[in-house]
């Protein structure tokens, strides 16, 4: 125990005087200009008084550190240009990263939302449709629809995740763009609501219901309401991946992606309905809610 403590005291020294040597190796390559031109200045001064028996003229010396100085200014702020293009080029493949693993994640997120999005569709237009046309042939059973909608609601939450995880794991990047992410999640909130009363609704209800005209529109509705918040968030999705991409690559290309045009006036742009003010007021209000629950 004693070698071991020994050994590792030794070691200590060994990296400290290891440090400080790199240190010192570090002041001399930064300054190294500085040093060899007083060498410079020194040696003239010496061949000087050894050739014609006199040091250099004050003349001369100041002339020479006049010079120094204006290269040694010169060099630092070469050196700082140097520093902040690093700095840039650096932050630059940052966001060129953030980006590549955002975008992907906005890609596999906006799949799982068609997949539910469609299933709901296919709901009433076809399984439920051609259960009311032939009953006996059609398959339309409740227990099995309600596994496949937790199946797909987990599938949303999963999504959700890993789209929230990529956006953590860059935020530095693209934290001016929180109040898009986080109404996108109001949106996705909103819907996981809507999907569990959807459950509630559909687990009481009668299938003999479902068959007649009333049934069949309100069975249609429930799934339309849900239909439409993912239509919602899809076209949110596109405009937080345009405005990422404008945002960060926007510079490297000399070029900005143009933002959707929405056809029908109800349907609008990210950047339109998720006001940072009011996001922010309605985060708050949100997390009240939870935290009183």
């Amino acid at each position: 125990m004693v070698q071991q403590f020994t050994k590792r005291r030794h070691l200590g020294e060994v990296n400290r005087i290891t440090t400080k040597k790199e240190g010192f190796m570090k002041v001399i390559k930064e300054n190294i200009f500085i040093f060899l031109s007083l060498l410079v200045i020194l040696t003239y001064g010496l061949i000087e008084y050894y050739y014609h028996g006199r040091f250099a003229t004050f003349d001369n010396i100041v002339g020479w550190l006049i010079a120094l100085l204006i290269a040694i200014n010169y060099l630092q702020k070469n050196r700082r240009d140097n520093q902040i293009a690093k700095k840039e080029e650096f932050k630059k493949s940052l966001e060129i990263d953030a980006f590549r693993e955002i975008n992907k994640s906005i890609t596999t997120f906006s799949q799982v939302i068609s997949d539910i999005s469609g299933y709901f569709r296919c709901l009433y237009s076809i399984n439920l449709f051609l259960y009311r046309i032939n009953p006996t042939i059609a398959k339309f059973n409740k227990m099995e629809i309600i596994l496949e909608v937790r199946k797909k609601h987990e599938n949303l939450i999963q999504g959700l995740t890993g789209f929230l995880i990529a956006i953590e794991s860059n935020e530095i990047a693209i934290i001016q763009f929180d109040h898009l992410r986080k109404y996108i999640q109001f949106q996705i909130d909103d819907v996981n609501d809507k999907i569990d009363n959807f459950e509630k609704y559909f687990n009481k209800i009668e299938k003999e219901i479902l068959l007649s005209e009333e049934g069949y529109s309100e069975f249609k509705e429930n799934c339309d309401e849900i239909i439409e918040y993912f239509t919602n968030i899809q076209s949110y999705l596109f405009d937080y991946r345009i405005v990422l991409m404008n945002s960060l690559l926007g510079d490297t290309f000399d070029v900005k992606v143009p933002m959707r045009k929405p056809r029908d006036s109800k349907y609008k742009l990210l950047t339109e309905v998720a006001v940072k003010e009011e996001v922010e007021k309605e985060a708050k209000k949100r997390e009240n809610r939870y935290l009183n629950k």
